[in-house]
């Protein structure tokens, strides 16, 4: 019998916890403080931990910390009825298995313990949160992928200008890459229904919550054929420095891990063109045997004509994309700034320009404007959660058109 400590100095909590568990068949024990649950700890050697942030004497990160010094490979999962993005953030990177939010959603409760004790779980997640990717016994099958370990990180929303971080946590095959909100728990896919506005960045909504500024994770994700992941953030995605370069860095570090299941590309069979999708503008995709993207960029200076052609391999997207920064010009950004957004933009987060050179910066490619382009093109397309074999062709697009391209993939998908 698997067993499970709760330290929780609300004896609601502990009682109503140890009720739920002890009918799924685990053995439970109770601490109402830090000390009485580091003497159980040390006495019984509880495969599960779940622990209360804010408790008097002993609060739960010093308890993690402590907990950690004596076993290193104890599965801790951190709870909190005030939890922020922050806290979160730091109770993962002490060695926290995950971090929950109070009320306490009782089927999250059970699917992480599963995870803990199993590595990767087997049980579904919770009723509507479920995000299937396309899955296929045919002859173009790729392997579903996670990441080999939790990874955390630090930055600031392009948008919103806070000070935020984000967890990403490997979860089990079939479940797709979701976003969960700190604090309010509400679970978002990464998917094109969900998908809330796309005007200077991609952003999806569930009941509740907004999620900002997807699309450098994304592309990230897509490149690197992850299709199962947990995202906890708040409302924006770091920036990081404006590129993908540190996601990649994480990413490789945690590891990328191969799962039972495969996943099914969408195959483009017959070219699907949105055509003048502004002045200017176009955009199609058609049958290839790979993914590719041919980009033209045309502006007046500072930035000019650019184009860019992308092979669709991870290592071009690592070297030549994902290095590639945001842009804008100040004009812009004083634009966005009355929007109330554009806040969080830095002169190390992204190229300025003015109408006759770039301001801030030394550029890390000559064609780096037309670069990033593609990078977010990468990552938009990724909101179907499943590779694409096609040759996609644009023009001065944004992500306007980019979502609308992936809801004319979703209806091919779904014929």
């Amino acid at each position: 019998m698997k067993k499970v400590l709760i330290i929780d100095d609300e004896k609601d909590i502990r009682d109503s916890l140890s009720s739920i568990l002890e009918d799924e068949g685990f053995e439970v024990f109770k601490a109402m403080d830090g000390r009485e649950g580091l003497s159980i700890f040390e006495r019984e050697k509880p495969n599960i931990v779940l622990v209360d942030v804010w408790m008097p004497e002993l609060d739960g990160l010093q308890v993690l910390k402590l907990i950690k010094e004596k076993d290193r490979n104890a599965v801790i999962i951190v709870i909190s009825g005030h939890g922020t993005i922050s806290t979160a953030v730091e109770a993962v990177k002490i060695g926290a298995y995950d971090f929950l939010e109070k009320p306490l959603s009782i089927d999250k409760v059970l699917e992480v313990i599963s995870r803990g004790i199993a590595g990767e779980e087997k049980r579904p997640l919770a009723a509507g949160h479920t995000n299937k990717v396309g899955i296929s016994r045919g002859p173009d099958i790729l392997k579903q992928k996670t990441i080999g370990k939790s990874i955390v990180v630090y930055g600031v929303g392009l948008h919103s200008g806070v000070k935020t971080g984000m967890i990403l946590l490997p979860m089990p095959e079939d479940t797709g890459i979701i976003f969960e909100h700190i604090p309010d728990g509400e679970r978002i896919p990464a998917h094109i229904d969900y998908v809330f506005s796309v005007g200077y960045a991609s952003s999806v909504k569930g009941k509740n919550c907004v999620v900002r500024t997807i699309e450098h994770l994304l592309a990230t994700c897509h490149m690197y054929g992850i299709t199962n992941l947990l995202i906890k953030v708040s409302e924006e995605v770091p920036i990081f420095d404006g590129s993908a370069l540190e996601i990649c860095d994480n990413i490789e570090g945690a590891g990328v891990v191969e799962q039972g299941e495969g996943v099914e590309p969408l195959k483009i069979r017959e070219k699907i063109d949105l055509g003048q999708v502004g002045e200017g503008r176009y955009l199609s995709i058609e049958p290839s045997e790979a993914f590719e993207i041919d980009y033209i960029l045309d502006h007046p200076r500072p930035i000019g004509h650019q184009t860019y052609r992308f092979s669709g391999d991870k290592e071009d997207f690592r070297n030549n994309i994902a290095p590639a920064r945001t842009f804008g010009f100040i004009k812009d950004f004083e634009r966005l700034a009355k929007m109330r957004l554009g806040s969080g933009a830095r002169i190390n987060n992204v190229i300025l320009l003015n109408d006759e050179e770039v301001i801030n910066t030394k550029l890390r490619f000559p064609d780096e404007f037309v670069r990033h382009k593609v990078l977010d093109l990468i990552g938009d397309i990724y909101l179907l959660n499943r590779p694409i074999i096609g040759k996609i062709s644009a023009k001065q697009t944004g992500h306007l058109e980019n979502i609308a391209l992936v809801k004319e993939l979703k209806k091919v998908a779904s014929q």
